[in-house]
């Protein structure tokens, strides 16, 4: 493993989300089930629970004693964050990105497809990404110009994939129910599966998904509106680390950039995230503040 710049954040990251799996696997463990968990609707179908919250705060007080001078920005409201309206780009100076569980709907149901996302920016750029599912005991780690692990493995993605019909897909549709978002994630899932599509899954939380693509499990990743930075930040650090790309899913070849509110996502092999674009169209629902 290559020595980053980077070592100590990526060394405190990683101590943050194993913490955060303890906490995170307390509120699961004895039989404790659903209704323990103190569930909040944010908004739609879209969660929050007690755990949200006390994960992020044990994170940010931990950046906070390390790096004090350091930006956080975290999904839920206990992070200290610059405000910032859909679309509005990040800030240039060292950031910390945290999503203390990706995959909220799923932990409510006891579904193991959940993750603590810890990324570190620096102007702008994700330079640090730390994905750990506290259920499979897997730790995803990458630092800019040190390779991509997985508890400390190696791993690259899959570089056979180089269109649709050898690709296995995976593909969040998110927590919006609009009728003309429905349409178009569906009239999506159409084009890939009438092109000849190997395979489709979903696996509702976006870090968990730029993971398993940077370890090869799956062969690209594909979301239009993920619920924010805090979803992306580390795993694309991870894809990225292990050769692939993560473009904007409204472009061909344009690199994803952090901005503030929804965004869409495709990563992967370049060659069978250029087929999945071609194949899926650019999508035309808009995101903005109330929507």
């Amino acid at each position: 493993m290559t020595t980053s710049p980077y070592q100590p954040q990526l060394e405190l990251a990683k101590d943050a989300a194993l913490k955060a799996g303890e906490i995170i696997r307390s509120y699961c463990s004895h039989g404790i089930g659903r209704s323990s968990k103190n569930v909040t609707v944010k908004s739609g179908v879209d969660l929050v629970t007690e755990a949200d919250t006390r994960v992020e705060k044990m994170i940010t007080g931990l950046i906070k004693d390390e790096f004090p001078n350091d930006l956080i920005i975290g999904e839920e409201d206990q992070a200290d964050s610059p405000n910032g309206e859909q679309g509005d780009p990040f800030p240039k100076e060292s950031c910390w990105c945290v999503d203390p569980i990706d995959g909220t709907t799923n932990f409510v149901h006891n579904y193991p497809f959940v993750a603590v996302s810890i990324g570190y920016m620096e102007g702008g750029i994700p330079r640090v990404g730390v994905v750990y599912n506290p259920f499979t005991d897997s730790m995803y780690e990458a630092a800019e110009g040190g390779g991509a692990f997985l508890n400390g493995k190696q791993i690259t993605i899959d570089s056979d994939a180089s269109s649709v019909k050898n690709c296995l897909l995976v593909n969040n549709i998110g927590h919006y129910r609009y009728e003309d978002f429905v349409e178009e994630s569906a009239e999506r899932v159409k084009k890939w599966l009438k092109a000849g599509l190997r395979g489709y899954r979903a696996s509702g939380s976006a870090a968990q998904n730029l993971c398993h693509v940077a370890s090869g499990q799956v062969s690209c990743y594909y979301e239009h509106g993920y619920g924010g930075p805090w979803d992306v930040c580390a795993g694309m650090v991870l894809v990225k680390e292990a050769g692939g790309v993560v473009w904007d899913a409204r472009g061909v070849e344009i690199d994803l950039e952090m901005k503030f509110g929804k965004g869409s996502v495709c990563a992967g092999g370049r060659a069978v995230v250029t087929d999945v674009l071609k194949v899926a169209g650019k999508p035309t629902f808009e995101f903005s503040g109330g929507k």
